[in-house]
């Protein structure tokens, strides 16, 4: 998204730098987005959270990697209608109903040999899904980030309802409810979140505001040697561009 001359931004960005993604033209974006440098980049998850605001590099890789998981698309189904089905319960991440329809269809006594092999790939997936989302579970039970971890794990509890990995989950959650140390950092996370949630960081104004606020939240004794704590100092220096 830009504001400047659409001439300029194919010549630079298209054609000079072989950029391939889809470019927008905004008058005021700058301003509005306090965009400073190009490219900035801002990281958004899927319910809109502004994970990470421009600063003077790209978002590590290894963060990029680590919302990707978050993400689930089902693999890639031929135009025919009758894979619609499909196709809205992998978008929806109904995971047992797309668990239950495929083993219903893979009993149709008519199953042509093109269609048993569509639904055969899309079963695959879907259990190396499974396997993948448990294993994730075992590794977000180990921290340090347990407010990220609670997190993930109740949006997995949801998204893979009557299957292993929410019990995985459930399981997990209520560990975390059993330890008092688990339980300090949520805490310590739900305050930080408070925090976050009244400012607007793409307002330049608001994204100082919000730094003052989170250099105290770093330094206060309360939340001192918190994972949020950490958090808040390093976006804190993320929003001063240090």
């Amino acid at each position: 998204m830009s504001d400047e001359n659409e001439k300029l931004i194919e010549e630079t960005f298209i054609t000079k730098l072989g950029a391939k993604y889809p470019f927008i033209t905004a008058k005021g974006v700058n301003e509005l987005y306090a965009i400073g440098f190009f490219p900035s980049i801002y990281c958004i998850a899927p319910d809109g959270t502004v994970l990470t605001v421009p600063k003077d590099r790209e978002p590590a890789e290894s963060f990029i990697e680590e919302q990707l998981k978050n993400v689930v698309l089902g693999p890639k189904l031929p135009a025919d209608a009758k894979y619609d089905v499909l196709r809205s319960l992998w978008a929806k991440k109904e995971h047992k109903k797309l668990q239950d329809h495929l083993g219903k269809a893979m009993q149709a006594p008519d199953l042509d040999a093109e269609t048993k092999a569509v639904y055969e790939t899309q079963q695959a997936d879907l259990q190396k899904r499974l396997d993948r989302q448990v294993a994730r579970v075992a590794e977000l039970g180990k921290g340090p980030d347990y407010g990220s971890a609670e997190k993930a794990l109740l949006r997995m509890q949801k998204e893979w309802a009557g299957l292993a990995p929410a019990d995985s989950a459930k399981a997990e959650l209520d560990r975390f409810a059993k330890d008092e140390r688990i339980q300090d950092e949520l805490a310590a996370q739900k305050a930080l979140d408070k925090v976050i949630a009244k400012f607007d960081p793409t307002r330049l104004a608001q994204r100082r505001k919000l730094a003052e606020e989170l250099d105290k939240f770093a330094n206060t004794k309360k939340w001192s040697g918190s994972q949020a704590a950490q958090k808040a100092a390093a976006m804190r220096d993320d929003l001063k561009g240090k």
